[in-house]
């Protein structure tokens, strides 16, 4: 009898350390919401392939969710109101919602974003349809122009850039998805297309340009002057043959740029940073999502642009960036 209870006694003792243990890995599990983007964008495309790779290879520590937006403004709302943890952001809206300023006026300025690692130079993409007589931006002055959804990093780009240009109330502007403004340009319900690239086409004008004749409308040189000198993120840079779409996608191709960057708030533990940065910087992973969005094989330690901003690196970057040997603006680790 004795026996018997014993040994039921240390059954129980097992099931009891079986269940906690269970418990416990159940508990180290944390979730974390990953913003991406519209619709047809690179963001929403680019962000659900990190996501994938990231609870494949992490999935007995966290798991991520990739939460659809209406891009980079949306992003940098949704993660001031504490519903995402990190996203892809463009640098004139973490600016603007570190400073409380433009379209973030009004607000409190929002210092708790810290940024992981630079992602690319993105293109401006316009886009016209090859017949019509759109060569450069001012040829935009009364046509329809689709400059993304309302919650899209690309709309106050364009505006700013209207503005420069004197544009601003001489084009029609339409709000519109990436995707369904590229099928409105197709059927001619629209006359532009003038959103972010990936970095330097939009995936949406990739796909109509294999059943329509595209151009894209390059900025003429005082043209790209006009706008530098009046929106300071903004520089004129070149999409390289082969990498724009439609007429003479083999030759060079004038288009204006700004940066974009990974951020997350300042709450997320520095283990996982460190551990997201490890899996996407590993030279075969970045292989494959590269395959996907260009974003991933440029993506690394390149800050120069935000030491006059003075938006620090997060901690878990910080780490794992001089574990690997990169030389970080002093200004930005805080």
């Amino acid at each position: 009898m004795k026996r018997r209870f014993l040994v039921v006694a240390f059954a129980g003792i097992l099931f009891a350390v079986f269940a906690l243990a269970v418990t416990t890995s159940m508990a180290e599990v944390q979730k974390y919401v990953f913003g991406s983007g519209p619709m047809g964008g690179p963001w929403r495309i680019g962000v659900g392939a990190g996501v994938q790779i990231l609870n494949e290879q992490l999935k007995d520590k966290y798991s991520f969710t990739a939460a659809a937006s209406g891009g980079s403004v949306e992003n940098m709302r949704r993660m001031i109101a504490g519903e995402y943890h990190t996203t892809w952001v463009h640098v004139n809206n973490m600016w603007d919602a570190w400073n409380g300023i433009g379209l973030f006026e009004g607000q409190k300025p929002f210092k708790d974003v810290r940024v992981l690692e630079y992602l690319v130079d993105q293109a401006v993409n316009v886009t016209t349809l090859a017949k019509l007589p759109i060569r450069n931006f001012m040829d935009m002055a009364g046509k329809k122009v689709n400059i993304g959804p309302a919650g899209s990093g690309g709309v106050p780009i364009a505006k700013a850039m209207f503005k420069a240009l004197g544009l601003t109330d001489r084009v029609k502007i339409v709000n519109i998805s990436f995707q369904a403004g590229a099928q409105a340009l197709k059927d001619g319900q629209i006359d532009v297309s003038m959103i972010p690239g990936g970095p330097y086409i939009s995936p949406a004008i990739a796909e109509i340009s294999h059943s329509v004749m595209v151009r894209i409308v390059e900025p003429t040189p005082e043209e790209a002057k006009k706008i530098e000198s009046e929106v300071s993120y903004l520089y004129l840079g070149t999409i390289p043959p082969n990498k724009s779409a439609g007429e003479n996608s083999d030759k060079e191709k004038r288009a204006m740029f700004w940066s974009l960057y990974w951020i997350a708030l300042a709450s997320m533990p520095d283990e996982v940073v460190y551990d997201v940065l490890k899996v996407t910087q590993d030279p075969k992973i970045k292989e494959v999502l590269g395959k996907v969005v260009n974003y991933w094989i440029t993506c690394g330690p390149n800050f120069s642009s935000l030491v006059k901003m003075g938006i620090p690196l997060h901690p878990g970057a910080v780490k794992y960036w001089k574990e690997h040997g990169v030389k970080l603006p002093p200004e930005l680790v805080k």
